[in-house]
């Protein structure tokens, strides 16, 4: 019976090689949860000011609560550089510095640039591309991730077609909460991997 499971046999009806490869996705995933709690409490952050700013100005907190997530970024991209015994502390600096440009530069293309989306809609496209990325991670990481994505896009086409308006704060709260969820998720998965 192991030596069948070793090879490859079916478990209750599931390939060996496929749990092991779905269990080495989830652990290969373990770094990027600290992305995940930055930017699921950067939405949710945003979304609480959103709501909060119809009775009090704090809209203009949201420049700076974008750039606290790129910068809490681009720590945790620079200590994991400085850890990696491969690179030098000096490319992870400079590599990090890149990465922030770019992402403020599409920011600022996506918002106020050539293509000058309206902001009324840019909580509907993160939400499609949060559905998007989910997706896109489903083959590896398994059904949860599938459901997170049709969670997602469950979601985002209800806000569209009913609360368009509540957009910002639906949309924000609750896709930061899956991010928040899913780092969660893959961070206890990795501890019981390593406790075995």
């Amino acid at each position: 019976m192991k030596q069948a499971n070793a090879a490859g046999g079916p478990i209750g009806g599931i390939r060996a090689d496929k749990l092991y490869a779905e269990a080495q996705a989830w652990r290969a995933a373990a770094p990027y949860s600290a992305y995940l709690y930055i930017w699921g409490m950067a939405w949710m952050a945003s979304a609480i000011l959103t709501f909060v700013g119809q009775w009090r100005d704090w809209e203009l907190l949201q420049p700076v609560l974008f750039l606290l997530a790129l910068v809490l970024t681009a720590a945790v991209l620079l200590r994991r550089r400085r850890t990696a015994s491969e690179r030098p502390a000096q490319d992870g600096v400079q590599s990090a510095l890149l990465v922030a440009a770019a992402v403020v530069a599409v920011v600022w293309l996506l918002t106020r640039g050539l293509v000058g989306i309206d902001p009324f809609y840019w909580p509907v496209l993160k939400g499609l591309a949060l559905t998007a990325a989910y997706t896109a991670l489903f083959p590896r990481l398994g059904w949860v991730l599938g459901a997170f994505g049709l969670w997602m896009l469950a979601l985002t086409v209800t806000v569209v077609w009913m609360y368009l308006g509540y957009a910002p704060v639906l949309i924000g709260g609750f896709g930061g909460l899956s991010m928040v969820a899913l780092g969660a998720m893959i961070r206890m998965r990795d501890k019981g991997m390593n406790a075995q």
